[in-house]
């Protein structure tokens, strides 16, 4: 059997079934950041891999590239609920780039790092035939505060930020080299992301978020993930979820399935999260004071699975979106 037929996630369970979880680790392998208490306090710590080939579209600068690295990893902080104490770096470059290059990625990393209110702290540079930056965040947060994929209860509601569907449709539109007049915004949010992080501390001050998980991999793929994780059943409605107007006018523009962006698409970096109902509208109002709106978009039940309400029909949803190695 290969990887290929297995894919990451099953890799990750693998890591997860063989390595042994330390007396202060507080949440191990499988969720989106490790979590270690250490003299009373929860340091959090996560990490991500970008490769050129797989990672950066066409047309990617070394400076978005340095900015996507930093996102990727504080973007898995705030899924934790997570305030970052700084970033440090692997990177492994080919020796026939100019020095500018390198002068360009890092330049990416310490704007982005400093926007969201921390640093690159260190790191390590290699020689590789492809571009290849590895990077890991640390955080902290409080045990009442912290943020899991598991917790989600019977009878929560089901809550996204923003919208879907918008780097998975611009990444479309790079590979397949459309013209991008009128669609700038799509192609500017796969190169430059943004992570959500100061709604993650929110929702984690609010003491109201039952679990949460950054979108990554895809809407569906992350419902599923949350359900498995919590032991629940989840049901949406499709006509609730915040599908980015761009990114339906590209589909319906070019013949694509809509759904292919909205459900399975990646790298949206928004949040996910199950929320208390009697607490829904304090969670509301705090993210709106902040700039974003939040959406309901469907409720957790007992049972396992994932599903889908489209036009009073319910259907499973496919448990499907980005996984390396397939």
């Amino acid at each position: 059997m290969k990887l290929s037929d297995v894919g990451e996630r099953a890799l990750i369970k693998i890591a997860r079934d063989v390595c042994k979880q330390g007396g202060g680790v507080r949440v191990g392998i499988g969720d989106d950041a490790a979590v270690i208490e250490v003299g009373g306090k929860y340091i959090v710590a996560t990490t991500d891999m970008l490769v050129a080939g797989s990672h950066f579209p066409p047309g990617t600068t070394p400076k978005q590239m340095g900015k996507k690295a930093v996102v990727v990893n504080l973007s898995d902080l705030a899924a934790m609920g997570a305030e970052p104490l700084g970033l440090i770096f692997s990177v492994a470059l080919p020796r026939r780039l100019d020095v500018k290059f390198v002068r360009q990625l890092v330049q990416g990393m310490d704007e982005t790092a400093r926007k969201y209110g921390t640093y690159v702290v260190g790191g390590d540079l290699d020689e590789s035939d492809e571009i290849t930056i590895v990077g890991a965040a640390f955080g902290t947060t409080h045990k009442r505060k912290l943020l899991k994929r598991s917790g989600a209860k019977e009878g929560d509601l089901v809550t996204v930020t923003g919208t879907f569907g918008a780097a998975s449709a611009g990444l479309k539109l790079l590979q397949k080299k459309l013209p991008a007049k009128g669609y700038q915004t799509l192609v500017d949010t796969i190169l430059e992301p943004s992570a959500r992080l100061k709604e993650g501390n929110l929702l984690a001050r609010s003491g109201a978020v039952t679990s949460a998980i950054d979108v990554t991999d895809g809407l569906a793929a992350n419902l599923w993930q949350l359900a498995e994780e919590s032991r629940v059943k989840i049901t949406v409605d499709r006509g609730k979820i915040p599908a980015h107007p761009l990114a339906k006018k590209f589909a319906v523009q070019h013949d694509f399935d809509v759904d292919d962006f909205v459900l399975f698409g990646g790298e949206d970096f928004e949040l996910l999260f199950t929320v208390t109902p009697k607490d829904w509208r304090k969670v509301q109002h705090a993210l709106e004071r902040v700039g974003t709106t939040p959406t309901v978009i469907g409720r957790v039940s007992g049972g396992k699975g994932v599903f889908i309400r489209d036009k009073e029909k319910i259907r499973m949803l496919p448990n499907r979106g980005y996984e390396h190695f397939r």
